[in-house]
């Protein structure tokens, strides 16, 4: 099936993007690895007005250690690449080990850390392991950043 027309934005940075989603508000989806988006975009079962592409807003793509001893995955971050990061295995290797039970390959080649959480599939592994490790989620807009516990978030 052909998706519903849409209009389509691809920002080259964080404040375009976020400007682009304060502009359009409830009509604008945002795209990143579109595992879950584009299947239903296409089927219709969801008609954005406005579809923002953060592909190219650069550094949204990242695994790192945080100064507490924990760890942060940009919202561009691949499941493959924390299926794959040694930095993951050793610091939650309960993690590395949930990463190959998510969807194939290909799948975890074009799927994203954020994707993956704010479509908020309560079946999904990722935002069990939101849960299941106390993680924190930090979401921003034009005005402020915030971070919020995965039980207030899902």
């Amino acid at each position: 099936m052909k998706p519903a027309r849409f209009e389509y934005f691809d920002p080259t940075s964080l404040g375009e993007a976020l400007e682009l989603l304060k502009e359009h508000g409830d009509d604008a989806k945002v795209l990143a690895g579109g595992q879950s988006l584009m299947p239903l975009i296409n089927m219709r079962l969801a008609r954005p007005k406005v579809v923002i592409d953060i592909n190219r807003v650069p550094g949204l793509d990242y695994i790192s250690q945080t100064p507490d001893g924990g760890l942060a995955f940009g919202a561009l971050t691949r499941l493959r690449s924390v299926e794959k990061s040694s930095l993951v295995q050793e610091m939650v290797p309960v993690l590395a080990a949930a990463m190959p039970s998510i969807g194939h390959v290909q799948i975890r080649n074009r799927g994203t850390v954020g994707g993956s959480i704010s479509h908020a599939d309560p079946a999904a592994e990722l935002p069990a392991m939101c849960l299941a490790l106390d993680a924190e989620i930090v979401l921003s807009n034009t005005l402020e950043e915030r971070t919020l516990k995965p039980e207030y978030f899902f």
